[in-house]
Formats: C-alpha cells, structure tokens, sequence
C-alpha cells in the first residue's frame, strides 16, 4: 500500500465541526479533499438538511468539491417496520409489578431447625466469646456471618462433621509452608469454617432441606410491598447500519471498487417475499418484503477497491472530542485523520470561528428520535419545530410494543412517554432512591438533562463509544 492516499474523503454531517473544516478549506488552511460524503438517515432536523444545502452552493460547488448524499434506508421506518431487525439505543422498562421487601428478620421458629443453630453459633475469639457477633437478628441479611452461609453451600447438605474434616484435610495447605489467608483454596476455607461452625453449634452433620426457612435459619418478621420496574437500554446499532455502512460503501466505489453483478437472493429464493425468521419463530406467519433483498429479490454488493487503493477519511473531532478518536474504524482501504485535532481547536473555538464568519445557529447533526437527546434538545425540538415534535411523539407511542418484546421501549431516560416524560425540570422520583435500580434511573434522568454536546457521529455514536466496521 503507497503512503500517499488515492483520494481524500471527508465525512460531512452539516454540525459545527464539519463546517468549520469547510471553511478552513475554503480559506486555504486546509487541503481540498476529493469529496465530502453526507450520510443521511432520513431522520435528521428541518435545520440540517437546510444547512447542508446551503454548505453545498456557498462552499463546496465553488471549490468543485463534489457532496455525495449516501443512505441505508429512512430509520424510523426501517424501526417499525416488523420484517427488519433495526433498533435504536432506545430506554427499555418492564411493566410494574410487586416485590416483597424484608424490613426485618427473625430466627427460624423451629427451635430444631439445624440452620437456627448455625446462626446462633459464638464467636471463637476472646473478645467475642459468649456473643452472638457474627449474627444480629434485626440487621441480617443472608450471606452474613463471616460468610459462613455463602461457604456452607459448597459443602454437601447433609455431610457429617468427619465428612467435612476430611474435605478440610484434603486441601490443608503443606503445614512447611508460609501460606498467605487470601492465597487459601476455597474449598479448605468452606470446610474449616462450616466444621468450625457445626462444632460450635453442637451439631454432627450439615442440616439438610428446610423449608419453614428456606435453609437459612432466618425467616421475615416484618415485610411490605413495592411496585418495581426492570429497566435497561438496548444495543446500539443504528450507527453503524444507517451511518458508517453507507459511507464506507461510496468510499470504496469512489476508489474504483465494482458494484457486483445481480443475484438472486438465497433468503427469499428471489421472490423478494419471505416470513422473516424472527417472526416465524413467534409463530407468525405473515409475509413481507425480504430484509436482506429490500424486497427486490436481487442483491448487488460493492466490491473491494483495486489493491493498494486507499482513502484518507476526515473525521471532525475536536480537541474536547479527544476520547471518541479510534483507530477501531480503519480498513484495509481507509485511513483515520482528524484536522480539526492538527489545528489544535475545540468545539467552542470552531462555534467562535462559525459565528464570525455568518455561520452561527449551526442545527447538531442527530436524528430526531434520537435516545441521547438531552432535555434541553428535547425541549428546543418542542418550542421550535411543533411538527417534528409531533412526528416524534407519534413514534414513541408506535415504539413502545416490539414484537416478542416483554418490556417496553422508551425514547426518554424517564421511561415515560415523550409527551409526559420531565424535560422541562430535573424532577425527583417518586420514591426514595434507595435500591440499585432507583439509583441508576436518577443517574439516567441526569444524563437525559445534560445531555452529550456533540452531534451524532458515523465514527463514533453519541454514547461515546467508538463503532467499527465489524460491528
């Protein structure tokens, strides 16, 4: 492969960083490139696609840089569309349900019960001797007790106490040498302590199966109830099908690669008709167009560009961007370079550029639908664009219920529908967050009000994780 690259291509999103590399090559400070590329997802602000056109006539038509709109399909209609797998990183939550919440345990009632023996076993040391320190009823939870109760289930239920010091032998460390606690094997830890324990308690055998305390020696004495919800967040795909994909296949054709001869598609057996499989495997039997095909029964590929052909790709990472910039995303025909990084400059100095020279208000490049819209974006697409704050609105209600989906999806971090979701004010929950799940919603809801001040990125998605060709 030559060091000097065949072509130069940038990778233009009409945000403020894309435009100020226009400009800086329309001033000269920058090279020309051979061609900029535009991926357009169908879904992208009335204010982008303004801006692009306006880019194009002001800058790129003057230079004779030739703009290359590429796409993959229009992405919200792809994402309802049942025949095609597309997903965005939507919020997903399942429907309410309760849970009983221990607020206090107590002993197991049967005085005999073996594992109420274990609980009440002294402690071996002189300063805890005739108390209960590894164990206090009305704080307990079910892996206390030095561990004891996670170690015993290593031990068969029911071994005899000679059973357990013989495992414990088995693996005693060489008596000659120096063996650090945590270097100890687990299974010599789990027999000395449960023997150590059943000795305490007086008892010859590991108890067996109880199920007034579900064999752990304590039982509920005062519980409630909570309404919970199971919440987590999709893959992200969207990115690299609606974004990378296409740009990659106009850098190739521009390289001289082919475009492959018609073939039939061996999914639909060229009938462009077919029950996708995801829904055949819920029992539907529905037939649509054939996802692989776009319903056309025939399939043509770009192929590899000719040996040694190679593009240098711009990306538009400023220096604040520093952490998406990766390599992950070369090929073996394209090549990472960053200008805006060789010029040393931050989004906040290209905004400056931008507005000395006309060129201030720049629309962020992202779909409207998009997941990791921040309140303050979700806000401005209201006040500003009622009509495309309907369209969204719409779709969040459409996207709620996926097909063989047993949770529901939300555009908004609340997990509310968009119309209802708190993007007006940081708004506390309900309820007190204390359980795990409460603190990663209030977590989400402080993402949802800062947001990400970048725009989208075929090179890296606004989550901040770097996309690849193989992804």
């Amino acid at each position: 492969m030559s060091d000097q690259p065949t072509i130069k291509a940038m990778s233009f999103g009409a945000g403020v960083q894309s435009i100020t590399e226009a400009l800086l090559i329309a001033e000269g400070k920058l090279e020309k490139p051979h061609a900029a590329i535009f991926s357009d997802t169908g879904w992208e602000p009335a204010g982008v696609y303004a801006t692009l056109d306006r880019v194009e006539r002001e800058i790129f038509q003057p230079l004779g840089i030739p703009l290359y709109r590429v796409s993959n399909g229009v992405i919200q209609d792809d994402i309802l569309n049942p025949d095609k797998m597309r997903a965005i990183p939507a919020y997903t939550a399942s429907q309410p349900y309760e849970v009983k919440v221990v607020d206090r345990w107590g002993l197991c009632p049967v005085k005999s019960c073996g594992w109420r023996k274990l609980r009440q076993v002294k402690a071996d040391s002189a300063e805890g001797a005739g108390e209960m320190s590894l164990f206090a009823v009305e704080t307990a939870d079910l892996s206390d007790m030095d561990g004891l109760f996670d170690l015993i289930h290593l031990i068969p239920l029911g071994a005899t106490l000679s059973e357990v010091d013989a495992r414990a032998a088995q693996w005693a460390p060489p008596s000659d040498i120096e063996i650090e606690e945590g270097d100890l094997e687990d299974e010599y830890v789990a027999a000395s302590k449960v023997a150590a324990a059943l000795r305490r308690a007086g008892l010859r055998q590991v108890p067996g199966p109880h199920d007034p305390c579900n064999s752990t020696g304590l039982v509920a004495t005062a519980s409630h109830t909570e309404t919970k919800r199971d919440y987590g967040m999709l893959n992200r795909k969207c990115t690299q099908q609606y974004k990378l994909r296409p740009i990659l296949e106009q850098v190739r054709l521009l390289l001289g690669a082919p475009i492959g001869n018609e073939i039939l598609c061996r999914y639909c057996n060229g009938e462009g008709k077919r029950v996708a499989p995801w829904r055949a495997k819920r029992g539907e039997t529905v037939i649509g167009d054939c996802s692989v095909c776009e319903g056309l029964g025939t399939i043509s590929r770009v192929g590899p560009p000719p040996a040694g052909a190679w593009a240098e790709q711009w990306i538009g990472f400023s220096t604040d961007e520093i952490g998406r910039v990766s390599n992950r995303g070369d090929t073996k025909y394209s090549r990472s370079r960053y200008p805006l990084l060789e010029l040393d400059m931050s989004r906040a100095q290209c905004i400056e550029y931008l507005e000395a020279r006309g060129w201030g208000n720049v629309t962020k490049s992202s779909c409207l639908g998009c997941p990791f819209k921040s309140n303050a974006e979700w806000r401005r697409l209201r006040d500003t664009d009622p009509q495309a704050w309907a369209e969204v609105v719409a779709f969040d209600k459409a996207y709620r219920h996926g097909a063989g989906m047993t949770q529901q999806r939300y555009l908004h971090a609340s997990c509310l529908p968009l119309d209802e979701a708190p993007i007006d004010v940081r708004q506390p929950r309900e309820w007190k967050p204390t359980t795990v799940t409460d603190q990663v919603y209030a977590a989400q809801l402080q993402r949802a009000e800062d947001g990400d001040p970048d725009g989208c990125s075929p090179w890296a998605c606004r989550s901040g994780r770097p996309v690849d060709d193989a992804a």
